[in-house]
């Protein structure tokens, strides 16, 4: 499988290419690696992730393998990433150009932001064939579009269409397949205009409140809220706001 980079000034665009034309059996180590990669680098602020070509962002795993494993190997998915609850405080902007299927699906649901073409479809079939769908779509799906919608999506198996994901809440906005790229750009490049501290603290925010009680997340938004009046990002956005100028973020 082939996963390949391209940097729009702070924004950097990762398509995902699987063996065929439905991208299968993409999300893996490489993906994951190159996450990791985006994580640490300093000069990328937001990251969109598309599949290559028109069918799909990805049909998620090849089951012919799946079936004729013992279900002993990991995959690359015994360490932390973002599919198992490692830390990735950067946003990533899902561009799903296409079908996304089981864990392409469940890679899209962990990404921040979905933006749809009019022709993308969304499926787990997992329970078709035997198994409860993994990679932590059972508890992050719930969460984003609650538990009835989210149920009958995840027990039925059944395919949606864009229109029937963006009335549920999985996806952002439905877009012509040929202005989605440009639409997730421009989305992405207005967050990586933002102070990079800021964007991060308001994402790592977001997360950790929906597990904590009503107060612990009050005391944390204090917290980090204090931590970013400090910061240099902060002061360079007030002096360019009085001075009537585009402010330069260093991320600190």
């Amino acid at each position: 499988m082939a996963v390949t980079t391209a940097r729009h000034g702070h924004v950097l665009v990762i398509t995902l290419q699987g063996d065929n034309d439905l991208n299968i059996g993409v999300v893996d180590e490489d993906l994951f690696l190159v996450l990791d990669e985006y994580g640490r680098d300093p000069e990328m602020r937001c990251c969109v992730i598309t599949g290559a070509g028109e069918r799909a962002f990805s049909a998620g795993a090849d089951l012919r393998m799946l079936g004729a494993g013992d279900g002993s190997g990991s995959g690359g998915f015994d360490r932390p990433n973002l599919m198992n609850g490692g830390e990735l405080w950067k946003p990533i902007v899902a561009a799903i150009n296409g079908h996304c299927i089981g864990a392409g699906f469940m890679f899209a649901i962990a990404c921040d932001i979905r933006i749809a073409a009019e022709h993308a479809t969304f499926s787990v079939p997992e329970v078709r064939y035997g198994f409860p769908p993994g990679l932590g779509v059972t508890q992050r799906l719930p969460k984003h579009i609650g538990a009835g919608p989210a149920l009958e999506f995840l027990l039925t198996g059944d395919r949606f269409t864009a229109q029937q994901a963006l009335q549920w809440g999985l996806v952002n906005r439905v877009v012509p397949a040929a202005a989605l790229m440009e639409n997730a750009l421009a989305l992405a490049g207005r967050i990586a205009a933002n102070p990079p501290i800021a964007v991060r603290g308001t994402k790592e925010l977001v997360y950790r409140s929906m597990e904590m009680p009503l107060a612990s997340g009050l005391r944390l938004a204090e917290a980090l809220f204090e931590a970013g009046l400090k910061t240099e990002d902060a002061r360079e956005a007030m002096s360019a706001f009085k001075e009537k100028r585009s402010p330069v973020f260093k991320g600190r």
